[in-house]
């Protein structure tokens, strides 16, 4: 495993949610193979919806100059590629991957995509 700058790609699906909402899903098609979450964030409830997912305690990625979403890490892993095993000897290394394949999928979300409808 390295910590160099990758390029990803995704692939978009839409999952539901445990209260039956649907959302986008990206899923990276390379390592670490992420799932993230693209998560509304309509005008007026940007900031309780950041506080919320900020006490959680996952990373969200912005992009500057899009207001109408985030994302946030939603597990990983696929059948193809298991989820990555995180040890003492290479936690700080596969956080930086996580980071960065959040953040890449974030700004590829606001790239390839109109605005998100809440």
């Amino acid at each position: 495993m390295t910590t160099e700058k990758f390029e990803y790609t995704y692939t978009v699906s839409e999952a539901k949610g445990e209260h039956g909402h649907t959302f986008p899903l990206l899923t990276a098609n390379e390592y670490p193979w992420m799932n993230i979450q693209i998560v509304p964030t309509p005008e007026g409830q940007r900031d309780m919806i950041l506080d919320v997912l900020r006490r959680r305690g996952g990373a969200v990625a912005q992009v500057p100059g899009r207001q109408d979403f985030v994302a946030i890490q939603a597990g990983g892993g696929t059948p193809e590629h298991p989820t990555i095993e995180i040890t003492a000897q290479n936690y700080r290394q596969v956080s930086v991957i996580l980071r960065e394949c959040l953040k890449a999928g974030a700004e590829w979300w606001a790239k390839e995509h109109e605005l998100v409808k809440p």
